[in-house]
C-alpha cells in the first residue's frame, strides 16, 4: 500500500500546484501564449482542479495497470526556476511512449518557450528528453537536457515521479517538485511538471 499513498500524495500535489496556464493565455496576439489555453484544459481534464471543486482523473488501479503492448501519450511540461526575483517559467510540448512489454518509456519536451530574465516572452532552443525502465505506478522518470535563449542556458538533470491515472488507464502526470537547475552556471532551486493524455485516444 505505501506506493499508493506516494502516488496519491504526488497526485494531490499536481492538481494543486502543477503547470497551470498563466496570465494572458487568451491575448490572441501572440500564438505561444494561445498555446497556454490548451495546456490548461488539458490540466482541468487529466488533474481537475481542488480549488474549483473540479475533479481529476483517479489513480490507475492495480488492476487496471496495464502489462502488455504499447501506449502513446502527448501533452505538455512546465518548468519554474527559482531566480531570487522574478521566477522563470516555461512551458512545452511533451510526448510520451510507453512500452509495458519491455517495461520502458522515452519522451522529450520540446518546442519550449517562456520569459527571461526581463520578462519577455522568448523561444528556448534544445529539448529535455524522458525515460524510464520501470513503468509501474510510481513510475521513474528520469529528464535530461539543455534549454537556451539569449545569455540564459538551463541545464536539467534528474528524475520525476509519474502516476497512471484513469481506470482504464489513460493519463500519466509526474512532477520533480524539488528540482535543481543550473542557470548560467547557479545552481536554482525548480520544479518540473508533465502532463500526458493518451493518444489516440480510447
Amino acid at each position: 500500500m505505501k506506493h499508493h499513498a506516494t502516488a496519491l500524495g504526488l497526485l494531490f500535489c499536481l492538481s494543486a500546484c502543477g503547470g497551470g496556464g498563466g496570465g494572458g493565455g487568451g491575448s490572441g496576439i501572440d500564438p505561444r501564449l494561445a498555446r497556454l489555453d490548451l495546456y490548461e484544459a488539458q490540466k482541468l481534464r487529466v488533474l481537475g482542479d481542488p480549488g474549483a471543486g473540479v475533479m481529476g482523473l483517479p489513480m490507475t488501479s492495480d488492476p487496471n495497470m496495464p502489462t502488455g503492448g504499447a501506449m502513446s501519450f502527448t501533452g505538455y511540461g512546465t518548468i519554474r526556476v527559482e531566480t531570487g526575483r522574478t521566477p522563470l517559467v516555461l512551458f512545452g510540448d511533451a510526448g510520451l511512449q510507453v512500452d509495458f512489454e519491455t517495461s520502458t518509456a522515452t519522451g522529450a519536451i520540446e518546442n519550449t518557450f517562456g520569459t527571461n530574465a526581463r520578462g519577455d516572452v522568448v523561444d528556448y532552443a534544445g529539448a529535455i528528453t524522458l525515460q524510464s525502465m520501470n513503468t509501474t505506478q510510481n513510475m521513474p522518470l528520469s529528464y535530461n537536457g539543455t534549454l537556451s535563449a539569449g545569455d540564459v542556458t538551463l541545464d536539467l538533470l534528474g528524475t520525476m515521479t509519474g502516476v497512471f491515472l484513469g481506470n482504464p488507464a489513460t493519463a500519466v502526470a509526474a512532477a520533480d517538485l524539488e528540482a535543481t537547475i543550473v542557470q548560467t552556471d547557479t545552481p536554482r532551486t525548480a520544479t518540473v511538471v508533465v502532463t500526458f493524455e493518451q493518444t489516440p485516444p480510447p
